[in-house]
């Protein structure tokens, strides 16, 4: 299979890593064997999972030649990415999650779309569903709506969608050019989560050919015990603040770069401040003379620095909201 794969090269590596995610792993990895566009490679990395995750792929590997099921020992979905960049031979390449869905159409669309287009690579929107979890979340993944169609620059779309508030750092809405990532030498920063926030920064950086398709292509499983539901914590400062540092070390060259970059910067700093204010008082005041340490202060909102020293204002700004309803 290995050998036929060399010399029919496929015209997307789709990579998925999968840890723990036994109740939705199959539905989501079917969701990319029902693809429209049926010349693929399906890349799995069971990163050490320690459920019935392996049984499903295994499965899954006996029903599909397209699919390569590789294992390494629990070293996170970065890693697990990383090693599916290695292997893949795909002309582009796109990243799945393990418990969320993708539209029939998407890969062939996507791959049409920067073929026409000569692109570095597409985006698209996505959708949430919820199941077990009941809390709705306070975003959105529509980021195309508010934009016109054509073909723009990495940093120019950046800038945009951070201007309309509209942008979202997953890269499961991208396919993109497997020799642009080889050329610009892409990978996920190791051993943090929210990893894709660096990596999309990069992606977008030294893009010159950059489009999207005005569809939820994407659907985004909402469930308890993923990074996105768990309780803020030390682990997200330590994933958002590994990324903030390198934008803040890597804020030079063109105007466009620094302006650019300083806006990505206070995007993604002002809710991590916000949503800091869970943590214990000793960690709140460490992490406000972090920021002070590291000349942060600038670009946070003055309300989000008094919610993380004194997060009681919530509590009093909630109360005062109800005796007004």
């Amino acid at each position: 299979m290995d050998q036929d794969k060399v010399i029919n090269k496929p015209k997307v590596s789709v990579i998925i890593p999968v840890y723990n995610t036994e109740a939705y792993a199959e539905e989501a990895i079917r969701s990319i064997m029902c693809q429209t566009l049926s010349d693929i490679e399906i890349i799995i990395i069971n990163d050490g999972s320690t459920d019935n995750s392996q049984l499903i792929i295994e499965k899954l590997t006996k029903e599909d030649q397209r699919i390569s099921f590789y294992q390494q020992e629990n070293k996170g979905q970065s890693e697990a990415r990383n090693y599916g960049i290695i292997k893949a031979i795909g002309e582009y390449l796109y990243f799945m999650d393990s418990d969320d869905l993708l539209d029939e159409k998407t890969l062939e669309l996507c791959y049409e779309k920067c073929e026409t287009g000569k692109l570095d690579f597409v985006f698209f929107d996505a959708a949430i569903f919820y199941t077990e979890y009941s809390k709705q979340l306070p975003f959105d993944y529509q980021k195309t709506e508010l934009l016109k169609n054509g073909i723009y620059s990495g940093l120019e779309l950046l800038e945009r969608m951070i201007d309309k508030k509209v942008y979202s750092a997953s890269v499961c809405l991208n396919l993109i050019g497997h020799n642009y990532i080889k050329n610009n030498k892409l990978k996920f920063y190791p051993g943090i989560i929210h990893e894709d926030e660096l990596f999309s920064y990069q992606l977008y950086k030294s893009a010159q050919r950059v489009s999207f398709i005005n569809q939820k292509f994407y659907k985004r499983r909402v469930r308890e015990n993923s990074t996105m539901t768990q309780v803020f914590s030390l682990k997200n400062i330590t994933g958002y603040f590994t990324v903030l540092d390198y934008l803040q070390s890597n804020c030079n060259g063109s105007s466009s770069i620094v302006i650019t970059t300083q806006k990505l910067i206070e995007y993604i700093i002002n809710p991590v401040i916000y949503n800091a204010s869970v943590l214990s008082a000793k960690h709140r005041w460490k992490l406000f003379f972090t920021c002070i340490r590291k000349k942060y202060i600038p670009y946070i909102r003055i309300k989000n620095l008094c919610v993380l020293l004194f997060p009681w204002l919530i509590q009093i700004k909630a109360l005062v909201k109800r005796k007004d309803v």
